[in-house]
């Protein structure tokens, strides 16, 4: 009797580490929100740091969005493009004009569109545009990007997602392996329907990435992460933009040498120090809704007093002291 239950136990669990194994490569191969999935940064849980008293305050990770939406521009649609493929749309070049202009209006039109599940029980009969701004949104994308996500792809993306409010944007600095791509940083707060009388709020960051084809921006690349609002308040450090840059740049790569110092400006968390050369960095993050700070960028300021975008990578310095 004892083996019997033995053996139901380690086959449970062996098909749950079959499932959750096959979940995450499930994951990497299913499109969110018409992008790709953002690798998190990884949760660090085993280190803390001197100031943990002053740094962690966990009010900051329970309260939703106060931000304005931008993605409010009206007059885009058109019912008549509802019923057509997204191959017969033409779009208005004015919506295309800048790279900034392609994101508001691309998140402009998809504000109002739904997809929910056959089970959903969010809201009361239709909810907001339904599935007609997708195929027009669909052309918001380079040639390359259709290629590879087709549209059905595309619009299954989408399911449960019933509101979108774009509620971030800033043009960041490229990728290093990427430099010629025009890339936009972005946060969203999206209205996802339930299998119960209600709607949830749930919040996604991510990159867009533009190119320049046929005299307008089109949108050639995406990738979004989903903010989890239980892991930072109760683990780890590198979350905490001062707590990263003593650790990683200090501790890792033996960049800092005396006082770290943070300035805030809204939801922008810019962290300064000085290397052993004396010479002057910052580290710059976005503080997401959910409270984490997300690295963006590195700085140094050059002979001529200023501020050089650079590369620095943390996780290399770590290696090579193993």
């Amino acid at each position: 009797m004892f083996k019997k239950r033995l053996t139901r136990l380690l086959t449970i669990i062996l098909i749950s580490s079959i499932l959750v194994i096959n979940g995450e490569e499930n994951k990497l191969d299913t499109l969110i929100l018409g992008g790709s999935y953002l690798e998190e940064p990884k949760i660090e849980e085993d280190i803390r740091v001197e100031n943990e008293n002053n740094i962690y305050s966990l009010e900051r990770f329970f309260r939703p969005s106060n931000m304005t939406i931008l993605n409010t521009k009206r007059n885009i649609l058109s019912i008549n493009d509802y019923d057509k493929s997204s191959s017969n749309i033409k779009i208005n070049k004015e919506l295309l004009k800048t790279p900034k202009d392609t994101i508001i209006n691309y998140f402009s039109i998809l504000r109002e569109a739904a997809n929910p599940l056959y089970n959903n029980q969010t809201g009361c009969g239709t909810l907001g545009e339904a599935s007609g701004p997708y195929t027009l949104a669909y052309n918001f994308l380079s040639k390359s990007y259709k290629e590879k996500v087709p549209y059905k792809e595309y619009f299954m993306s989408f399911e449960n997602q019933l509101h979108i409010n774009l509620i971030k944007l800033n043009e960041v600095p490229p990728d290093k392996n990427r430099p010629n791509d025009i890339k936009y940083f972005v946060e969203l707060e999206v209205i996802e329907g339930t299998d119960k009388p209600k709607g949830v709020f749930a919040y996604y960051y991510g990159y867009i990435y533009l190119e320049k084809e046929d005299d307008v921006y089109k949108i050639k690349d995406m990738m979004y992460a989903p903010e989890n609002y239980l892991c930072a308040p109760y683990h780890g450090w590198s979350w905490d933009a001062k707590s990263l840059v003593e650790i990683e740049y200090g501790g890792w790569c033996s960049l800092v040498d005396g006082e770290v110092i943070v300035k805030d400006d809204g939801y922008e968390r810019k962290v300064y120090f000085k290397d052993k050369d004396k010479n002057e960095h910052y580290v710059l993050f976005y503080q997401l809704t959910n409270g984490v700070d997300i690295k963006i960028a590195d700085y140094k300021k050059n002979k001529d007093g200023k501020w050089e975008h650079i590369y620095i990578d943390t996780k290399k310095c770590l290696e090579n002291k193993k």
